[in-house]
């Protein structure tokens, strides 16, 4: 056993820490599931609905987010560093904050038909979101460093995909839209989704550097 595992064992088990982080992937992956589906839509007449429904699991992060920073105050000693969850907590919130903001663009921008290519992004984000579940959940024991660091270039290797899949739909977007205020629409609905997967790579990768520091 590693001195820092040994530190790390005889630490007191301060385990709701763990308990809201999972909660928190948990609810982001949530969001982002019903995020694919909705804009997997064919032809919305409104979103309404949507954003309200969004609203509610943005808020419950909120509040996951508030309730660890609020424990971090009364908490003398932490299971991991307090640096280390917090960094985790607001990165996860950071990815719903994205998909909520995207909720009421799509309000605002009254979009009736989703492109193609943004869909695919959607699917990416829940496939990252997916990846971040098992490796929030790997930081109560890090009994197995190699899978956790596998887990992380999974989500590596997605976000590269969005990147491709993100220049490729702005590309066609500039070469197809006649329309310039419907380019510049959907440019910020695409850079927002993309940003979120890139919150999801900083946060696997908030994972891999706790890990390491554990060890």
């Amino acid at each position: 056993m590693s001195l820092n595992a040994l530190i790390r064992w005889l630490k007191p088990k301060e385990m709701v820490f763990f308990d809201l982080l999972e909660a928190s992937a948990a609810n982001v992956l949530e969001a982002a599931k019903f995020f694919e589906k909705e804009v997997g839509a064919e032809n919305r007449e409104e979103w309404g609905d949507f954003r309200r429904a969004m609203k509610v699991l943005e808020h419950k992060g909120d509040e996951i987010t508030h309730e660890i920073i609020d424990r971090l105050d009364r908490t003398f000693v932490t299971p991991i560093e307090r640096e280390d969850i917090l960094t985790l907590a607001h990165a996860l919130d950071d990815v719903l904050d994205d998909l909520d903001a995207i909720a009421d663009r799509l309000v605002l921008y009254n979009v009736k038909t989703v492109l193609p290519a943004y869909r695919e992004l959607a699917s990416m984000n829940v496939s990252g979101c997916q990846e971040l579940v098992f490796l929030v959940g790997s930081l109560r024991n890090m009994s197995n460093p190699e899978e956790i660091r596998k887990h992380i270039r999974i989500v590596s290797e997605l976000e590269n995909q969005t990147d491709a899949v993100y220049h490729t739909a702005l590309s066609a977007l500039f070469s197809n839209s006649p329309d310039p205020i419907m380019l510049i629409k959907w440019k910020e609905l695409l850079d927002t989704l993309e940003a979120a997967v890139d919150r999801i790579d900083h946060a696997a990768k908030v994972v891999g550097s706790t890990v390491m520091k554990n060890a």
